[in-house]
């Protein structure tokens, strides 16, 4: 049986746009920041051409309203266009008022600047999976519900491991029953350890992990017919990235072993076969995939 094409997927923020930084970086001086996404996000652009892939690009409503002309480049190239929300807050820190307002002002602005339906949402740091103490449901069942209802048709924001996610959440694509109808889960490529799954499909966990273990992760998977998910954001490829100043762990995450980022990004899709989340949900129209309750995850 041929093996099927992997997904590649980016997150279409700026350097700026890191979470829990307020204190740093307020929302109300991003606008003094400089901007590096047009630059990176043309860098990938091109490096996708030469490899005719196409992929699924979620892009921060913040960046489509400020610049328009990056949705209009990615979009030109013929890869899909999805949303990461507005303003890179996590889902757990917006009350569901908030969450929709900015599920609606984000998916409106890359909308009416393309001019096509998005039908793909990613959560900022996978945050519909994640516990938190002020939330003892480990899925954000009402996000999911509001995604259906606004016409999102797949999600991919249920990280299956531990701190960030949800670690019994299933690896592989999959339906989750909503009240208010169904949504296709992608989660991100992980690798099984005895001390549970380590995410090393993309950011820290692509950067850290060695490539072999990544290749072979990936491999096995596709042996089982399954695609991978890779995810990158356009800041990690900066080659004089600015830096905000974080605490140890966060620094670490954020910025550890930044400088191979483009190395491996560019042995993957060289490697690997590569395509947009739509195109793949195509062929699961004649392969069901499996369906899990979201009050069950």
């Amino acid at each position: 049986m041929k093996r099927p094409k992997n997904i590649l997927t980016i997150d279409v923020e700026d350097w700026y746009h890191i979470c829990d930084t307020d204190d740093q970086i307020p929302f109300s001086q991003w606008s003094n920041c400089e901007s590096r996404i047009k630059r990176n996000t043309e860098k990938i652009l091109h490096a996708l051409l030469n490899k005719h892939i196409r992929g699924t690009f979620f892009i921060l409503g913040y960046i489509a309203e400020h610049f328009p002309e990056v949705v209009k480049a990615i979009d030109k190239e013929g890869h899909e266009l999805a949303t990461h929300g507005y303003s890179h807050v996590q889902v757990y820190k917006q009350t569901p008022e908030e969450f929709t307002h900015e599920l609606q002002k984000s998916k409106g602005i890359i909308e009416s600047i393309s001019g096509k339906p998005l039908y793909g949402y990613r959560a900022p740091e996978w945050s519909i999976g994640k516990k938190t103490n002020n939330h003892h449901k480990k899925i954000a069942h009402w996000a999911l519900e509001i995604l259906v209802q606004h016409g999102i048709h797949y999600d991919s924001s249920i990280a299956p491991v531990r701190i960030i996610g949800t670690p019994h959440a299933p690896t592989f694509p999959y339906i989750i029953k909503a009240h208010a109808g169904e949504i296709i889960e992608f989660p991100p490529l992980v690798m099984p350890t005895f001390m549970g799954n380590i995410p090393i499909g993309g950011g820290w966990g692509l950067r850290m992990m060695s490539y072999h273990d990544i290749k072979n992760t990936i491999e096995q998977l596709n042996k089982s017919c399954l695609p991978a998910l890779i995810y990158l954001h356009p800041w990690e490829i900066d080659e004089d990235l600015p830096r905000v100043c974080l605490p140890l762990i966060k620094r670490f995450v954020c910025y550890g072993r930044v400088r191979h980022t483009w190395e491996k990004f560019l042995r993957l899709i060289d490697e690997f076969e590569f395509t947009s989340v739509e195109a793949v949900l195509m062929n699961y129209d004649h392969n069901p995939l499996p369906s899990y309750s979201a009050y069950t995850l």
